[in-house]
């Protein structure tokens, strides 16, 4: 089972909207790394947001790109969340799944799931995917990552 963990795109300032939506550049760069996902043959049956503005409209880009009818809000992955609830439910999940979230949630989760412990340093860039592979012994591997504006691809 694959886990794509993904931080929401760029958004504008909370000073020109307090909603924080994704900026023309966000949008463009959330299109270009769907439409990554999708040349990849990403095979992710549902996706998951906080609910908030700036991570909603990204999974609306990344389903609408790769025909994905299962999106909805997951309670208690907001920045600053406890994560260990939703590592329970993540470790439930049988299909492939994205998640969108936010730093400092994010890399504290990644680093749960590969190390055991949550002792990661946040990091600042929008846009961060993170693929994670779980194997039939439920352990987890880095399987690739990539940054939207960046494409940089460790692999995948």
């Amino acid at each position: 089972m694959k886990l794509y963990l993904a931080q929401h795109g760029p958004a504008v300032d909370k000073t020109v909207n307090r909603d924080r939506p994704l900026s023309e550049e966000g949008q463009q760069e959330v299109a270009g790394v769907a439409r990554y996902l999708k040349q990849a043959d990403a095979k992710i049956s549902g996706i998951y947001h906080s609910g908030k503005t700036r991570a909603q409209q990204t999974a609306a880009i990344i389903a609408d790109e790769l025909g994905i009818d299962h999106v909805d809000q997951l309670d208690g992955i907001n920045p600053n969340d406890d994560i260990e609830p939703v590592v329970e439910q993540i470790n439930k999940l049988t299909d492939d799944t994205m998640i969108i979230s936010h730093i400092p949630f994010l890399p504290r989760i990644v680093s749960r799931l590969l190390t055991g412990n949550i002792q990661a340093e946040a990091s600042s860039m929008p846009g961060n995917i993170i693929c994670l592979d779980r194997d039939k012994d439920g352990y987890w591997s880095l399987s690739g990552c990539c940054t939207y504006s960046s494409f940089d691809k460790v692999s995948h």
